[in-house]
């Protein structure tokens, strides 16, 4: 349309469109335009370094090299794809330092490294993982540039979003634009609209994410880190450290009095009950105890190279409606001779620090944990109350049952609810007037020991008959049944460098269904013992106690002219009935002297060792110790056989790097899709050839569109866009050839092109384009 004048007054018209050619009605008025200048060696050689700074976005360092080189400001034919191998690879190096960061992230973090108890210039990284965002939001770009730019060099068509989406991945608005969804609303082939979809999206989340996910990897954290881990023996059995029947047949004579008692005694610290009673009774008011559970937690026990801690806990029923006692009360302590040998391990663990040039001698602190194959003893008592009448009452006698325990599991038949306030089950032979011949004066409190047979009674581990003092022949008791078991545990010691003496063990149960804790979750091993649990699922190995074991933990003090028990209950807690301070009495003792079985024994085998010329003695390999190749404690496999064998795991707290939590491990596999787009485009750069570096920045594509010839199709969109339908038009760029020179020119084109049109205007790799098109060979539908 060569009469077409631009006046200010739009007189194209839809029929003269098909023949617009890239001729304007002001070519006759401006001089003509001179032919391109031909490219030199040196601009030739220039152009290879140009295209390596391009792709690494230092432009400002072409224009440099091109003046240095006295090459000038005119711009001259370029090749708009290059098949070139060397060049497609040196120009996808744009990849190398963020996909190397990025790659030693993962890496350092997945495998663990510990750095040590404080790292300076912390604050420094915070930059660098800025710095290694905006690299790989610029990888990101060339990927996508790359993704596109394969289409425009086959002839097919993009919708106008998809060309520039490569200047959008850090905008995550750009996922509802009408330039996306144009791609997705256009008329293009379905699999061609699926991939640029996918491939524009996946890039612009990578970009919104890459930057913290390298942050999070790139800094250490404050944790807990693997330190090294050992098998160790004990010369004892499972049966005999973890008996499910007691006699007093294994306690020694002099434990039935309580100034000879020794760590081995059942009644070993029963003073510790007595330290949680007169705390529990002198801090807060009663009406504070149980319904907000303000009584103190613990108390500690101490063992021959160890301290413990028994938790009592009452009130942990809170049902009003519930048809249990609810001032029941539940202990636990961790075993004493596994508590002493991991003590001693932990011991020999410091002493390891000294032969190793590990960093982890620089740490805030030191946890051995025991999780697998580890139980400790788990009590609740519940008492009700009775009275007998005189030596002549012969009415039999009901024990609570578990609070917890369904009555379905118990005998039903022998199950009443109308001697005690609660659900109870009757003795088959025991009556009140064979109670009241318990020895010891009616003054103090009294204990009577009593067998619970398997049958009605089920789990129990014995019964016990309280009687309260009294001056007259009505004989006020409580009855009390006592529910015992070792339960599976974790326990775990913490021993910061500065801290002295014994080790204090900690503990946590499993939960009801017996699920083994996370073994790697160290933060949780340093927390306080947790004791909440449940009958009848917890514990899983009930204790059967015998009149003459139980007999053990209520030896004389001659000194006082008492019982434990009766010292005990009369430290009561402040304005509480009986039976709470019975219940929690009773716990603590049998939760106590469970844990002393098997105190006798010791942690055997001969330990790996070298000689440490600085100390003049030999001290535990830490080399070997630490890097967890094996046991550094070796036994005879025949005396071993029977032994109780625990694994003993180290960790030490400080700054490191480690894939631990959810958050880590969703920033590693950010990086990991990262890195495998990069290594995507590598294979295709490399197996292709074909590179380029035009049309990446908007004034290039603003420049293509100039020169480009008008198209109907998106009329009225010079000031602006509203609509979808521009952007779900295909556009193509395709050659036209230039009458005036050598070279033939590019241009955008809107709309449908045939495919022979497409096929043979389509862009060719290693060729000049250049000039401006007077004649052209196709145009817009």
């Amino acid at each position: 349309m060569d009469g077409a004048k631009f006046d200010g007054k739009p007189r194209i018209e839809e029929a003269e469109v098909a023949s617009i050619q890239w001729t304007s009605s002001w070519d006759a008025k401006v001089k003509p335009i001179p032919p391109a200048p031909k490219a030199t060696r040196i601009q030739k050689c220039a152009e290879y370094v140009s295209g390596a700074l391009r792709t690494l976005g230092l432009n400002l360092f072409v224009y440099a090299l091109q003046h240095f080189l006295g090459i000038g400001l005119d711009e001259i034919p370029k090749k708009a794809f290059r098949r070139d191998r060397v060049m497609a690879v040196g120009r996808a190096m744009i990849h190398f330092l963020p996909f190397i960061v990025a790659l030693v992230e993962v890496t350092i973090n997945w495998r663990g490294y510990y750095i040590g108890a404080n790292v300076d210039g912390l604050s420094y990284l915070q930059f660098a993982a800025k710095l290694h965002e905006m690299a790989m939001q610029s990888s990101l770009a060339v990927i996508v540039f790359a993704c596109m730019r394969h289409v425009v060099f086959n002839g097919d068509a993009l919708p106008i979003g998809a060309m520039l989406s490569g200047l959008h991945l850090t905008q995550i608005s750009y996922l509802w634009s009408m330039e996306l969804w144009g791609i997705a609303l256009s008329g293009i082939p379905l699999r061609r609209k699926l991939g640029a979809m996918t491939v524009i999206v996946i890039a612009v989340l990578l970009a919104s994410t890459v930057g913290p996910s390298s942050a999070i990897l790139m800094i250490p954290s404050l944790n807990y880190w693997p330190a090294g881990s050992t098998q160790i023996w004990m010369n004892t059995t499972a049966a005999d450290l973890w008996p499910s029947k007691l006699d007093g047949s294994v306690v020694p004579d002099y434990c039935s009095q309580a100034p000879n008692v020794s760590n081995v005694c059942p009644s070993s610290e029963w003073h510790a009950l007595s330290d949680y009673l007169s705390l529990a009774g002198g801090i807060l008011p009663p009406s504070f105890h149980g319904p907000y559970s303000m009584t103190p937690y613990s108390v500690r026990l101490t063992g021959q190279g160890s301290q413990r801690q028994l938790i009592i806990q009452h009130h942990i029923y809170h049902n009003q409606s519930a048809p249990y006692d609810r001032q029941a009360a539940q202990a636990t302590t961790q075993q004493g001779a596994v508590a002493d040998a991991l003590s001693a391990t932990s011991s020999l663990w410091a002493l390891a620090l000294q032969t190793s040039n590990s960093p982890f001698f620089d740490q805030r602190d030191a946890v051995q944990s025991i999780v697998a194959h580890n139980y400790q003893p788990y009590t609740l008592v519940s008492c009700g109350t009775d009275v007998i009448q005189d030596s002549t009452d012969d009415r039999p006698v009901a024990f609570p049952i578990p609070p917890g325990s369904s009555p379905e599991m118990l005998h039903a038949a022998d199950v009443s609810d109308s001697l005690l306030q609660m659900l109870a089950i009757l003795h088959p032979t025991l009556t009140r007037a064979q109670i009241l011949d318990t020895p010891g004066p009616k003054s103090d409190y009294r204990v009577k020991w009593v067998e619970l047979p398997a049958r009605p009674f089920n789990g129990s581990a014995i019964g016990v008959v309280v009687l309260l003092p009294t001056a007259n022949n009505t004989q006020g008791i409580l009855l009390c049944n006592v529910a015992a078991g070792w339960g599976s545990s974790s326990m775990n010691m913490s021993s910061s460098p500065a801290a002295s003496g014994t080790g204090l063990a900690s503990s946590s149960i499993y939960d009801p269904n017996g699920t083994l804790p996370q073994a790697n979750d160290y933060s949780q091993r340093v927390a306080e013992s947790v004791v909440t649990f449940g009958y009848p699922l917890f514990p899983q190995r009930p204790v059967n106690v015998s009149e003459s074991w139980a007999t053990y933990l209520n030896p004389t003090i001659p000194t006082m002219n008492t019982t434990v028990i009766n010292a005990l209950m009369n430290s009561k807690l402040a304005k509480e009935e009986d039976a709470t301070s019975a219940n929690i009495i009773l716990a603590g003792l049998v939760a106590n002297a469970l844990s002393r079985t098997g105190l006798g024994s010791q942690l055997q085998g001969d330990l790996r060792s070298v000689f440490s010329p600085t100390l003049n003695a030999s001290l535990p390999d830490g080399e070997y110790w630490f890097s967890g190749a094996g046991d550094v404690f070796t036994v005879d496999p025949a005396a071993s056989t029977d032994w109780v064998r625990l694994r003993v795991d180290t960790a030490v707290e400080g700054y490191g790097f480690g894939i631990d939590g959810i958050a880590t491990k969703l920033t590693a596999a950010v990086l990991l899709l990262y890195c495998a787009l990069v290594v995507a485009h590598l294979i295709y750069a490399a197996l292709s050839g074909i590179s380029s570096t035009s049309w990446d920045s908007v004034a290039e594509f603003l420049v293509l569109a100039m020169n480009s010839p008008p198209s109907i199709q998106v009329r009225n969109t010079c000031a602006g866009i509203q609509q979808m339908g521009v952007f779900r038009l295909p556009v193509r760029v395709l050659t036209s050839k230039d009458t005036d020179g050598e070279e033939d020119h590019l241009g955008l084109v809107f709309g449908t092109v045939d495919q022979a049109t497409a096929g043979r205007c389509r862009v060719q790799e290693n060729r000049d384009y250049g000039t401006m098109l007077n004649e052209g060979e196709f145009s817009d539908d």
